[in-house]
């Protein structure tokens, strides 16, 4: 579901609750602000939480008012990020936001996205006032069903327990803990492709079992400088129950580990073929952060990246719906070195394959110049600093 679809089944339910929050005006004190996001990122609701402003109450019936270009207290998204990174918050943890504008019934209403990051609870360690709002310092707030904790009051312990126990993965089950302890490839030992094992430093129970590798080729294997690549399963264990297993790859003569990508067709009028993809939600996407220590070594030797990382499922919907929309630009697309270089060398190899490389290029191609149009439109955050 896209934030519109989102935010329109929010308004349209009438009532506020622990995740949504309706403001008719932007803030007109910047102590309420603070307030009000502290709240809505201690909500133990799982999944984003929003601040709309230019819909009313809903004892006003959720009507959509709308919001002018130059209006009184109306913020940027970097105005927003400012913001918070001026604040004094406890270990330098900072909600994650970011900013949309979308029109509804021809009006405009900025929607706060704040991001459901494992650091609750959020708050500060000194005093924020601003005329008759003080934010306390080393209070905790949250929000109940529709209601904030109040400014002077922190939250019923508790909550402020199950904050806590979130935090840490104690609320989760083993696969779900697992997911996330992976998106932390620092805290683990792990020497791959040395050792046939590694292990979560603080929480040893959680171990991957590499197997032995074995040669195999797919058509990305020719976009490094030497196609040799081999294949073998990785095992994620909790004590010794198996969680999952996934594929995980050397390609570049072993020079370079990955996870192993999905692929996705896309249908154009005239053909259709398939790309290489990562979505970073699920296990594949996990997995590659872990390998490559949250995508900083994603090359070999300056050869391409024959593979697209998209955040979440909803992009890859949006960017194949763009492909589509845009397939004459698609097919005037010139192959870069790398494609060339992969076809010329399966050709030699007498390599088949129904999976195109010039057809992937075309699609990394597209991709770089869709994420530089999405960009444009928003995706700027807070970095948040991971508490051992």
């Amino acid at each position: 579901m896209n934030i519109k679809s989102e935010i329109l089944r929010l308004i349209a339910s009438k009532r506020e609750s622990d995740y949504w929050d309706f403001k008719q005006e932007p803030h007109d004190n910047k102590a309420s602000l603070l307030h009000d996001i502290l709240c809505l990122s201690n909500s133990i609701h799982r999944g984003k939480r929003y601040l709309i402003y230019g819909v009313a109450d809903p004892k006003d019936d959720t009507k959509i008012i709308g919001l002018t270009k130059n209006q009184n207290n109306r913020k940027s998204q970097v105005e927003f990020i400012d913001f918070l990174r001026s604040k004094p918050f406890a270990g330098d943890c900072r909600p994650e936001v970011e900013l949309h504008t979308i029109q509804i019934k021809g009006k405009e209403i900025d929607v706060l996205v704040i991001f459901d990051n494992p650091y609750k609870p959020y708050y500060l360690t000194k005093d924020y006032r601003e005329k008759d709002k003080n934010v306390k310092a080393n209070y905790i707030y949250t929000r109940t069903n529709d209601t904030n904790t109040p400014i002077d009051k922190s939250a019923d312990i508790g909550v402020i327990e199950k904050m806590w126990r979130q935090r840490f993965g104690l609320d989760l089950s083993p696969l779900e803990r697992m997911k996330l302890l992976l998106l932390q490839p620092q805290d683990w030992f792990k020497d791959i492709g040395n050792k046939s094992y590694a292990y979560h430093i603080d929480f040893p129970e959680f171990r991957i079992e590499f197997s032995e590798v074995h040669e195999f080729w797919e058509v990305f294997s020719f976009f490094f400088t030497n196609e040799k690549s081999f294949l073998g399963i990785a095992t994620f264990k909790y004590h010794s129950t198996t969680l999952f297993e996934l594929e995980y790859m050397y390609c570049d003569e072993m020079r370079i580990e990955l996870a192993v990508p999905k692929t996705a067709i896309v249908r154009l009028k005239e053909y259709e073929n398939w790309f290489y993809y990562y979505n970073l939600e699920e296990l594949d996407g996990i997995f590659l952060q872990f390998i490559t220590n949250k995508l900083t070594h994603l090359h070999s030797r300056g050869s391409a990246f024959p593979f697209v990382i998209f955040n979440n499922k909803i992009e890859i919907e949006e960017f194949i719906d763009y492909v589509v929309k845009n397939e004459n630009q698609f097919h005037k697309i010139k192959p870069d070195f790398w494609a060339e270089h992969a076809k010329d060398n399966m050709n030699k190899q007498d390599k088949g394959s129904v999976i195109d490389p010039i057809f992937i290029d075309r699609i990394t191609q597209m991709y770089q110049k869709w994420q530089g149009i999405t960009k444009n439109i928003v995706h700027t955050a807070i970095s948040c600093k991971h508490e051992s």
